[in-house]
């Protein structure tokens, strides 16, 4: 058997033998076209026009790693500066005012999207004109982007605009842009990375290049920029107290908080707005707003938030910009009134009119840590201030009001002072009583004392004289007395 499959065998190996040969010729014909080609490559190589690089480890290792580099003419359409350092590109809108002719020295960006049961834009545009003296307004900008989705709510909103605060539009104090959603990247199919919903990522990756587009439009606007959102109320002078404390700061700084909550207040030069334009883009479907901009000043070698102390910006929102479900953040740093605050003589405060909550008469009492919050305000009703030893007043600020809750003030009454203290029951007052002024726009401020009574006196009172439906917040008392 084995005999007759022999030639069988060897016809079987010289038909297949000179196939192999045959493949294996032209498998070293390609290897020797490769490699003349990257011969010709190397020698290329040191030819004039290229320069060689030589690399060092060490003295004592040997110098032999050389990499060779081709010199390419410049791109003439390319610079850094224009590509990574300046503004991006994006089309804008300008729906009110135009672009300031001058530099100022803050720019404050508010993104805002039209919540269907309450809207707090118009108060919170209000509270900044309003919280800044007439010098102070000369320095500020106000950018409001509209972020809404819908055209008809966009005029609606710069129609709403326009009637309350045509005057600021006109000084070049007020702008009101949009952008095309053609321009913003895909809101469709995102990650999920916090556990939210499909819908809740699409919301907050839109708020980043929301925020990206603004701060990108403020870059050339001012030389700081305040972020803020579009249902905040502010501190009487924030303007003031944030250019001294910029100047007391000495060390370098990429954010600076002015209030405690969220990206509310936020402070940055406007030289890294470019910067944080193109941070919020490249991370915008990766997680929210507040926690990239924690990353972007710690990329900038801030390792902690600077945060100053009290806040001077509040949230008063109750409405999600996103949801139909009503939140509650309250800045419990917060403080409207700013600057000398008076002495603080030993006193007892007592009331007539209903409190509402713990806003008791003793939060407002100087030196005052809250305010008073009263209900069922009536003709008559009045709040009393008692000195433990008589004083000699000099001056004296009544605040009523805030600037969340503006129709809380006292809409008709006036202050006595008071000689001859007694008691009555757990309280004290005064027996006699005399007239020092009236309250006017929900303040008493009276400077010149001595005209009024240069004597000692043991109380002050605050009396209403008509009826309102409004609750009443006191919230500053503030007195000068006579040293000596």
């Amino acid at each position: 058997m084995k005999t007759r499959n022999l030639p069988k065998a060897l016809a079987w190996y010289w038909r297949t033998l000179p196939r192999i040969f045959f493949l294996l010729f032209l498998f070293i014909i390609l290897f020797a076209i490769i490699w003349s080609q990257n011969k010709e490559e190397c020698l290329q190589m040191g030819k004039p026009g290229l320069t060689t690089f030589h690399a060092t480890a060490g003295e004592e290792e040997t110098a032999g790693l050389e990499a060779a580099v081709c010199e390419m003419p410049p791109n003439q359409n390319f610079t850094v500066k224009g590509y990574v350092i300046d503004p991006l590109p994006i089309p804008y809108e300008y729906l009110l005012g135009s672009h300031p002719t001058r530099k100022r020295y803050l720019s404050i960006g508010i993104s805002s999207i039209h919540r269907k049961n309450k809207y707090y834009l118009m108060r919170t545009i209000e509270s900044i004109f309003s919280q800044s003296s007439p010098e102070e307004l000369k320095e500020i900008v106000l950018v409001v982007y509209l972020a809404n989705n819908d055209s008809t709510l966009n005029k609606q909103t710069v129609k709403e605009i326009k009637e309350g605060f045509s005057s600021h539009i006109d000084e070049g104090n007020l702008l009101v842009i949009c952008s095309s959603l053609a321009s913003y990247p895909s809101l469709q199919g995102l990650q999920r990375n916090f556990w939210d919903k499909d819908q809740s990522v699409q919301h907050r990756s839109k708020q980043n290049v929301d925020y990206a587009f603004l701060v990108n439009f403020c870059a050339s606007l001012s030389h700081y920029y305040l972020m803020l959102e579009d249902d905040v109320v502010c501190a009487n002078g924030f303007l003031s107290i944030i250019q001294q404390f910029i100047r007391e700061r000495m060390e370098h700084w990429t954010t600076v908080a002015f209030s405690m909550l969220g990206y509310v207040g936020k402070l940055y030069h406007n030289e890294d707005l470019p910067k944080l334009a193109r941070f919020l883009l490249l991370f915008y479907d990766v997680m929210p707003c507040d926690r990239l901009l924690e990353l972007f000043h710690q990329s900038k070698a801030q390792k902690e938030i600077i945060t100053f102390r009290p806040s001077l910006f509040q949230h008063i929102g109750r409405i999600s910009s996103f949801h139909t479900m009503e939140t509650i953040f309250k800045d419990p740093e917060f403080q409207e009134d700013f600057g000398d605050f008076g002495d603080f003589p030993a006193v007892s405060c007592y009331t007539d009119i209903s409190v509402f909550d713990d806003y008791v008469p003793e939060e407002v009492c100087p030196p005052g840590k809250g305010v008073f919050w009263g209900r069922n305000v009536t003709s008559g009703s009045s709040f009393t201030i008692v000195f433990e030893t008589p004083v000699i007043l000099q001056k004296l600020q009544i605040y009523t009001g805030s600037a969340e809750y503006k129709r809380d003030i006292l809409y008709s009454g006036y202050v006595e002072l008071g000689t001859v203290k007694i008691k009555e029951n757990v309280s004290a007052t005064c027996k006699i009583f005399r007239r020092a002024g009236d309250f006017r726009n929900g303040k008493f401020e009276l400077d010149n004392f001595g005209q009024v009574m240069g004597e000692q006196i043991h109380c002050l009172r605050i009396q209403v004289t008509d009826t309102q439906k409004e609750w009443l917040i006191i919230r500053k008392i503030n007195i000068w007395v006579k040293k000596g």
